[in-house]
């Protein structure tokens, strides 16, 4: 058996959501992975790079200029973009890789600058990709177990440890003062071993409680509860939170 995760306080899941949610507005300002600032004029467009070019050789060849926030480019692509911190940057690059010459892994390519519309559509385009890349992976089946009939002493560093005995605990939903709530495991087998170990009436409280698996509609309704409330953290909510 593994030992449980310490749970979050309170206080600590309100600090976490505080930095996440600084971090997100300083790379929505214009941070690395495609973020973008409000200026204008920042993104080139190249076509016709060698079959061995990489981000790496694109950014140091159009730094000569400016700084570069982000190299849009696949390897094996024969185009892609790159996106300055300032227009002027991008500029200075245009008009000197226009007049061609500079090769990328042995081939020359051509460079233009997006103009306005196309400017806003590549940013669209760009943030929708970051939202599905950043999008909360589907959660696999079999992790939760519901138990009942906990005493009113019972907290989560409780239920953790309890459960801890078992397998990998990434979760503990629960109140201080009720009888009822739900453990998240790392695995379905560590949720299944719990299951087999705490079945038989194990103690919280100095009560006894019994534990069944959460299933189907059940489960699906669950996780989906769970994620609005996450949201709902995130865009500056109080719901919530524990209590014990």
């Amino acid at each position: 058996a593994t030992g449980g995760r310490a749970m979050l306080s309170d206080a600590e899941v309100d600090e976490y959501w505080k930095q996440l949610q600084l971090r997100l507005a300083a790379k929505k300002a214009g941070g690395g992975g495609g973020g973008f600032g409000e200026e204008k004029g920042v993104v080139l467009a190249f076509e016709g790079v060698g079959p061995g070019a990489q981000r790496e050789d694109l950014k140091a060849l159009a730094s000569r200029w400016g700084e570069v926030r982000f190299v849009d480019f696949n390897r094996g692509d024969s185009d892609g973009f790159v996106r300055f911190a300032a227009a002027g940057g991008a500029k200075a690059a245009l008009e000197a890789l226009a007049a061609g010459g500079e090769e990328v892994s042995g081939a020359t390519p051509q460079w233009r600058l997006l103009d306005a519309a196309e400017e806003e559509a590549y940013k669209q385009r760009v943030q929708e990709r970051n939202a599905a890349r950043n999008a909360p992976p589907p959660l696999e089946k079999g992790l939760l177990l519901r138990f009942e009939g906990a005493g009113a002493d019972t907290d989560r560093e409780q239920v953790s440890a309890l459960c801890g005995e078992w397998g990998t605990v990434d979760f503990v939903d629960y109140s201080r003062g009720d009888a009822s709530g739900t453990v998240r495991f790392r695995s379905p087998a560590d949720a299944k071993a719990a299951l087999d170990g705490l079945g038989g009436g194990a103690e919280l409280g100095g009560e006894a409680t019994a534990w069944r698996q959460v299933e189907g509609e059940e489960e699906e309704a669950y996780v989906a509860a769970v994620r609005e409330k996450m949201a709902a953290r995130k865009g500056g909510g109080k719901g919530g939170k524990g209590k014990g």
